[in-house]
């Protein structure tokens, strides 16, 4: 969508279809954003991407790159327990709660107005906890709703533009090495609490630090 052509998969499917994590720069308000887009956490019985593999893609990820913006990207019929679990994981444990974040509810080209998904969800959101900067309720589908997908288009970049700060937050390497522990905790209490025993995270192997990229980077976080 930003880059006015097919650059990342998209799918409609309950599965999704982001495997790995992929980066991809685009030009904007003079500017150049990398984006990545990344596979969620915790896809259930139905993703395509394991549970372990995707913790391993975020965390190498976040060794690698510096952060200035996180678009969480959820579908407007997908709102369950697994995003605010996604959340604490990716938000608040590995990114220390540090980073911008700005909610995306895709999906809604039926919607006669989009925005409207807000208006009725919005006190649930609050509800589960769940705490963004901004939000914006779009669809990624072309053609048939060419217009409310040129709408859609315009409103993630006035996210970006307004969000996305000048000076990115860099994970320190104690950060690092502390998130395996945090978030297996955070899964046991997890499972505790729910009844649900959802695998436990992958032994995370420290990545040889190199230079970090210069450009200016928003995540993308696909659940």
């Amino acid at each position: 969508m930003l880059a006015r052509q097919e650059l990342a998969k998209v799918s409609n499917q309950a599965a999704g279809c982001t495997l790995t994590s992929g980066g991809y720069k685009i030009s904007r308000f003079q500017d150049i954003y990398t984006f990545w887009d990344t596979p969620g956490l915790n896809e259930g019985e139905h993703g395509n991407v394991p549970t372990q593999e995707a913790f391993a893609n975020l965390h190498k990820l976040v060794q690698e790159r510096s952060i200035n913006l996180i678009i969480y990207c959820v579908r407007g019929s997908r709102l369950t327990e697994i995003v605010r679990v996604n959340y604490d994981l990716f938000w608040g444990i590995m990114c220390e709660g540090k980073v911008p974040i700005v909610l995306l509810v895709t999906g809604l080209e039926l919607q006669s107005n989009m925005n409207d998904w807000w208006k009725k969800n919005e006190q649930l959101v609050e509800q589960m906890g769940l705490g963004f900067d901004g939000h914006a309720c779009v669809t990624t589908i072309s053609g048939v709703h060419e217009e409310k997908y040129r709408e859609s288009e315009d409103m993630v970049w006035e996210l970006v533009k307004k969000h996305c700060k000048p000076d990115a937050w860099v994970p320190s390497p104690q950060l690092l090495a502390e998130v395996p522990r945090k978030m297996d905790t955070y899964m046991k209490r997890y499972n505790a609490r729910s009844g649900k025993e959802r695998k436990g995270l992958p032994v995370f192997h420290q990545h040889a630090s190199g230079a970090r990229s210069a450009s200016t980077v928003c995540w993308l976080l696909i659940t």
